[in-house]
């Protein structure tokens, strides 16, 4: 239960970061890759290099942070408990700084450079996410396929109870999404506080469920 819940915290986490990137950050998103790529498409057919440029900043970025957390994590049959801890320490870490930059710029980047500056943290922390994510069987960030699976085996005659995890994410999707932004409207410079909060009490919660032993929920 205890993992359950950190995954679905990464989930807002995860909203939390791509509301700040549509609303702030050029428009893209930090971890929804396909999203990305229809914006790069659209800005090279529309002429419109700077949005194309942005998104390819934002797939380039979250690609990095899959390959790096990927080769840290290493095999599946190698993993270990102090790895995986360590590793979603250090992304807790990547937000904390990325919340820490954001503060000194007042939540405004001046420039497109600046702008730059915070996307491409803020795609690769969800990308290391993701390939952290991945290794406990579930997606936080791009949530088109659990939706898939959920809504499909119901059609079929599963219960919904039996896809609760992958329905808390995607409501935790949303509410991190409806949090952040209601944040960055009172104070902008703290919007990353909450998915910096939620990534912590994931961390929080993950360290104890799986020092025991607890199994990873799909």
């Amino acid at each position: 239960m205890r993992a359950a819940t950190a995954l679905v915290l990464l989930a807002a986490c995860a909203g939390g970061m791509d509301l700040l990137s549509i609303v702030v950050l050029g428009g893209v998103f930090s971890s929804v890759i396909t999203g990305n790529l229809v914006h790069a498409g659209h800005g090279l057919g529309a002429g419109h290099l700077l949005g194309a440029a942005t998104a390819t900043a934002a797939v380039t970025a979250f690609g990095a942070g899959v390959w790096v957390w990927a080769r840290l994590l290493g095999p599946p049959t190698a993993l270990s408990h102090r790895r995986r801890t360590a590793l979603l320490a250090a992304h807790t870490t990547l937000l904390a700084l990325f919340a820490l930059a954001w503060g000194l710029l007042g939540g405004d980047p001046p420039t497109h450079g600046a702008t730059l500056a915070l996307l491409a943290p803020a795609a690769f922390s969800m990308g290391a996410q993701s390939a952290w994510t991945h290794t406990a069987g579930a997606s936080t960030t791009y949530l088109t396929g659990t939706l898939t699976s959920a809504l499909a085996g119901w059609a079929l005659g599963d219960r919904l109870s039996a896809h609760g995890g992958a329905l808390a994410r995607l409501a935790a999707l949303v509410t991190g999404a409806l949090a952040t932004v209601l944040l960055w409207e009172a104070v902008p410079w703290a919007a990353p506080l909450w998915p910096l909060a939620c990534a912590w009490g994931a961390l929080v919660l993950w360290w104890p469920s799986h020092r025991s032993g607890a199994n990873t929920p799909a």
